[in-house]
C-alpha cells in the first residue's frame, strides 16, 4: 500500500507530465518560428519512458504520438502513436534492466528513434505521394523537425529528470540507491 504522501507525489509527478505535454503541444500547434517546429514530444516521451514503467510510459507515448499527429496535421492518424508506443516500451524496458539513466543514453536512444520515425515519415506521408518532389520535403521539413527533436533531447530530459527527483516518492529513490550501491560493491569485490 502506498502512504498518502508516495500518491500525492505520484499525481504531482503525473501531472507535470501532462502540463508540459500541453505546453510543448501547443508550441507544436502554433510555432513560434513560423515554419520551424521541432518536435517536442518525442524527446518528452522518451525521457518520460526512462523513469516510468513499461505500461505508463506506453500510455504516455501513445498521448504524445497522438497529440503529434492532432499538431502537424497528419494523413495517416496514429503513426506517431504507434511509433511512441513500440518505442516507449522498448526505452523503459531498457533503462529498467540494461542501461543506465543518463543524458547520453538518452540522447542516443532518442536519435535512434528519430532517425527510424522521419525514414518512415519520409517514406509513407512524402515520397509515396509526392515522388520525385519528396527530397525537397526531406530537406525542408523533415530533416528540421526531428534534428530539433534530437537537439532538444537533453534539455528536455534534464526537465524530465527534475521533475522526477523532486516528486518520486522517496523509498523508491533509497531502493534505486541500495540496489545501486549493491552493484557497485559486486564490481569492487570482482576486482
Amino acid at each position: 500500500m502506498r502512504s498518502r504522501k508516495a500518491a500525492m507525489r505520484c499525481f504531482l509527478r503525473w501531472l507535470s507530465y501532462s502540463a508540459v505535454l500541453l505546453l510543448f503541444y501547443v508550441m507544436e500547434s502554433n510555432p513560434i518560428i513560423p515554419g520551424y517546429c521541432p518536435l517536442l514530444l518525442i524527446p518528452l516521451a522518451t525521457s518520460v519512458a526512462m523513469y516510468e514503467g513499461d505500461l505508463a510510459a506506453g500510455i504516455f507515448g501513445v498521448f504524445c504520438g497522438l497529440m503529434l499527429d492532432i499538431a502537424n496535421g497528419v494523413i495517416i492518424a496514429g503513426f506517431s502513436a504507434l511509433m511512441l508506443l513500440c518505442a516507449c516500451v522498448f526505452i523503459s524496458l531498457m533503462s529498467r534492466f540494461l542501461i543506465k539513466k543518463t543524458f547520453v543514453s538518452h540522447l542516443i536512444l532518442n536519435a535512434a528513434i528519430c532517425v527510424v520515425m522521419a525514414l518512415l515519415d519520409f517514406v509513407f506521408a512524402h515520397w509515396v505521394w509526392e515522388g520525385a518532389q519528396s527530397a525537397i520535403s526531406f530537406r525542408k521539413l523533415i530533416l528540421p523537425a526531428y534534428g530539433g527533436a534530437i537537439f532538444w533531447s537533453i534539455p528536455v530530459y534534464a526537465l524530465v529528470s527534475l521533475i522526477v527527483r523532486r516528486l518520486r516518492p522517496k523509498e523508491h529513490q533509497r531502493l534505486a540507491e541500495s540496489a545501486q550501491n549493491a552493484e557497485d560493491q559486486e564490481n569492487i569485490e570482482k576486482d
